[in-house]
């Protein structure tokens, strides 16, 4: 239920609550989605109150208004999870495997010095650094980069059992337009080697990813270091027809 004494407006609270509706399948692709004044009897809470919910839900792609017919929630293959170019936690899941992760470096400021390849070279970045564990092991390092200005405040939230991606839809409301993705088999360091349990200089495989934003280039930067020798990791490619 909503909370009036809560310091998150409610129609945050709402779209919070709808969220978890629609991805717990309470609500699924092509459901309708309550009316407004249907919401506000339920919650007992204005229209514009849920109307600023529901236009939270446009954002995110979870939701689209139809004229005359109502809102419908948009089928899976209309959304774009931010991290789902390569595999991540996400893709773990939706092959049944259940994954942990475990933060190695916390969200920080910092000057990227001597860092070529990177779009925020002689600039500033949040960067966090997490390990994704399956089957006990760990299976992918991941290193990010994102833009300071762009997610203001990131610094300050708490990404215990939260996925980045969650965070950069969810209180950002941003998804991105263009991505490009390079691999390389990579040689790892002994530090980075010890957190993947390989021996020192082992060769693996490198994914570095840059995705744009509406008015925003080269927004995130990530760096994944893959262990290829349990799980093979594949991506899809949509071809449109011209």
């Amino acid at each position: 239920m909503l909370n009036p004494q809560s310091p998150i407006p409610l129609y945050h609270q709402l779209s919070d609550i709808l969220t978890e509706q629609i991805r717990s399948g309470t609500y699924k692709p092509g459901d309708v989605i309550p009316s407004e004044i249907g919401i506000a009897k339920q919650y007992s809470i204005g229209r514009p109150t849920v109307r600023q919910a529901m236009d939270i839900l446009v954002r995110k792609g979870l939701v689209e208004r139809k004229r005359g017919s109502g809102t419908f929630v948009k089928s899976q293959d209309q959304q774009v999870d931010l991290f789902s170019l390569a595999g991540t936690s996400q893709a773990f899941l939706t092959k049944g495997i259940e994954t942990t992760s475990k933060s190695i470096e916390p969200v920080t400021l910092r000057e990227i010095i001597d860092d070529k390849n990177n779009p925020f070279n002689k600039k500033r970045a949040f960067f966090l650094s997490r390990l994704t564990i399956a089957k006990k092991e760990p299976v992918i390092l991941e290193e990010f980069y994102l833009h300071p200005e762009l997610f203001l405040g990131l610094d300050k939230i708490d990404f215990e059992n939260r996925s980045l991606s969650r965070v950069v839809s969810d209180l950002y409301y941003l998804k991105p337009e263009t991505g490009r993705q390079t691999f390389k088999i990579f040689f790892l360091s002994k530090d980075k080697a010890k957190l993947l349990n390989l021996k020192p200089a082992a060769p693996i495989l490198e994914v570095q990813r840059t995705l744009n934003f509406p008015g925003a280039k080269s927004a995130i930067f990530s760096r994944l270091y893959c262990r290829t020798e349990t799980f093979a990791f594949s991506q899809t490619i949509s071809l449109e027809r011209t």
